[in-house]
């Protein structure tokens, strides 16, 4: 826990002349004699007011210091707290009145106690509430930092589940794409040697970027539109007259970011998610709206079933860009088509 604001030099040095000068006129106060304000400022009662303040701050803050080394985390509980209270009270007592009477018997040289007993009482009582107060102030900063380092871990659990979550996102290698491609491959390999050729090196530039960027946080825009075509590519020889990719040109501001294969991923679910044929083909467009947005955008035809993997994705792809961006990712139908809106992103959001 970090240093309390009682164990401050400042706090510590400022805080009792000011708190001795308020007990100064109080006791003035009490005992109706306000005129003596105007009489001089700096008395010999004024400077023992101010030492009783340090002598009740300090001994009260090194009861507190040694209270708190002694049950730790075991303070919070009402019995401990009730426990400090009472301690205080009592020491603040035994010190005021010590000093008080050491101060009329041997200073002011009063030799009998009955001369200055009524004054003896009101500044024990005075400056043992000032304990109780004392106290209640540091326990008040106790629990505050406790609240405040609690809510500290919170966020800190919670962004080491984020960065874990993307660390997932980053390093997925989508084994249905894969098998997927194989099979593809097997039967390329029959019939057009060149074309299997081609396909492998598209294959390779696909499982490359996803290795190459596993452990980049931000990639740029461009990146994830070529990945984007090269894995469309792939789809287009299983679907080569059923699937069409669209992207509108990138006419906006140059250092916009992604996560990494957040593109890519997008094109994947949507494929392995829409019914395909020859009477309803998959047309996918790309762009970009003035909010700030990488937009996709598809005909809605969902398959009866959706794989779990791919809502999975979908959730891993939202707590993604929660790390990065207050904006969150948009998923909307309307018309008969479906929008994904990934946000835009810049380094000045990541710091």
């Amino acid at each position: 826990m970090k240093k309390n604001l009682l164990d401050q030099p400042l706090f510590r040095i400022t805080v009792p002349p000011i708190y001795g000068l308020m007990m100064y006129f109080l006791i003035l106060l009490l005992n109706n004699d306000l005129s003596q304000i105007t009489d001089t400022v700096l008395t010999q009662e004024l400077l023992l007011c101010v030492v009783l303040a340090f002598l009740t701050s300090e001994s009260l803050r090194f009861t507190i210091v040694l209270f708190e080394k002694k049950v730790g985390h075991e303070l919070r509980r009402t019995g401990n707290i009730t426990l400090l209270f009472f301690t205080s009270l009592l020491i603040s007592a035994a010190i005021i009145f010590a000093a008080v009477y050491y101060y009329f018997s041997e200073i002011e040289g009063n030799s009998y106690f009955v001369l200055f007993k009524s004054n003896l009482i009101k500044l024990v009582s005075i400056y043992s509430i000032s304990g109780l107060l004392y106290t209640l102030f540091y326990l008040s900063i106790y629990f505050l930092s406790v609240k405040n380092e609690t809510e500290i871990k919170r966020e800190d659990l919670k962004r080491q589940n984020l960065e874990h979550q993307l660390e997932i996102f980053n390093n997925e290698i989508n084994p249905s794409l894969l098998f997927q491609s194989l099979e593809t491959l097997i039967s390329l390999v029959h019939h057009n040697i060149d074309a299997a050729e081609d396909f492998v090196d598209r294959l390779s530039l696909v499982y490359r970027y996803i290795l190459d960027n596993r452990k980049k946080e931000l990639v740029k825009v461009e990146d994830e539109l070529q990945a984007t075509k090269n894995l469309f590519l792939l789809f287009k020889e299983k679907y080569p007259e059923q699937i069409s990719l669209t992207i509108a040109p990138w006419t906006g501001e140059k250092g916009k970011l992604l996560v990494p294969n957040s593109l890519p991923m997008l094109l994947d679910c949507v494929v392995n998610s829409t019914i395909i044929s020859g009477y309803q083909p998959l047309n996918i467009r790309i762009s970009f709206d003035e909010e700030g947005y990488l937009v996709m955008q598809y005909q809605e035809n969902d398959k009866l079933s959706l794989d779990a993997m791919i809502k999975k994705r979908h959730k891993n792809l939202h707590q993604a860009f929660v790390y990065f961006s207050d904006k969150p990712v948009i998923q909307i139908k309307a018309y008969g088509d479906a929008f994904i809106k990934l946000p835009l992103l810049e380094l000045k959001e990541e710091l």
